[in-house]
C-alpha cells in the first residue's frame, strides 16, 4: 500500500527534537564530564577551582541554549529547504522503503539503514549517522503497514537507537 503525505514546519520541528534526542551513550559522556568537573572543583583547591566552576556553568548554558535555539532553527532551514516541502509517497517493500517525491526517489534497502529512531508521531530512518528520512505515523491511517515497518526495521536492522 503506498501512502501519500507532507511534512509540515510543525513536523519538521519536531523530528529534529527527537533526532537531537540524548542516546545513553550521550548521557553517561555528558554525567562522567560533570563529576569530572564537580570533583575538580572540589578537590583542585584555590587555583583550580574557578576554571572547574566556569566550566560547569558554561557547559550547563551552552546546553540551554542548544535546547532553546534548536526549533527556532529547525523551522528556519525548513522554510529554506524547499524539497522537504512537497508531498512524499511511501512504500513498505520486503526489501526496503520505497520514498518517492516530485523530483526523485528511490529504496532504502534494509542493508543500508544504519540505525531508527521513533517517537508517537513519527519513525526516523537513518542512512547515515546525520542523514534520516521522516515517516509520520499519521500514513497508518491510509493502510500503510506501520507495525510492518517497525517490526522490518527490528528485523533488519535492529533494535530503536
Amino acid at each position: 500500500m503506498t501512502a501519500r503525505f507532507r511534512i509540515s514546519e510543525d513536523d519538521y520541528a519536531a523530528a529534529m527534537k527527537l533526532f537531537a534526542r540524548m542516546s545513553p551513550m550521550r548521557w553517561a559522556l555528558l554525567i562522567g564530564m560533570t563529576a569530572v568537573l564537580v570533583l575538580a572543583a572540589w578537590l583542585g583547591g584555590r587555583a583550580f577551582r574557578p576554571f572547574a566552576i566556569a566550566g560547569l556553568v558554561g557547559g550547563t548554558g551552552v546546553i540551554l541554549l542548544s535546547m532553546a535555539l534548536a526549533p527556532v532553527l529547525a523551522r528556519r532551514h525548513y522554510r529554506k529547504y524547499k524539497a522537504i516541502q512537497e508531498e512524499f509517497s511511501a512504500e513498505l517493500l520486503d526489501e526496503g522503503l520505497r520514498l518517492s517525491a516530485p523530483h526523485g526517489g528511490g529504496t532504502i534497502v534494509w542493508t543500508h539503514v544504519l540505525k531508527w529512531r521513533q517517537s508517537d508521531r513519527f519513525v526516523l530512518i537513518y542512512v547515515m549517522p546525520r542523514l534520516f528520512h521522516i515517516v509520520p505515523k499519521s500514513v497508518a491511517a491510509q493502510g500503510f503497514d506501520l507495525q510492518g515497518l517497525i517490526d522490518r526495521l527490528n528485523r533488519h536492522v535492529g533494535p530503536e537507537a
